[in-house]
């Protein structure tokens, strides 16, 4: 085998790692992004609540 082969090798399992990286990645900020949409919910819930004592 010459070093073109090696390379190559090298080459695709980095592109695979860096794939699998950016997928786990992405997975963790749409996560963070649901958990902030129901922290605002939780909020926008409360805030009724103390304006339906108030009246």
């Amino acid at each position: 085998m010459d070093l073109f082969f090696y390379i190559t090798i090298i080459v695709a399992l980095s592109l695979m790692y860096y794939a699998y990286d950016k997928k786990k990645s992405y997975e963790i900020r749409r996560l963070e992004v649901e958990l902030e949409h129901k922290k605002v919910e939780l909020e926008m819930k409360k805030i009724d609540q103390d304006q339906g004592r108030a009246q």
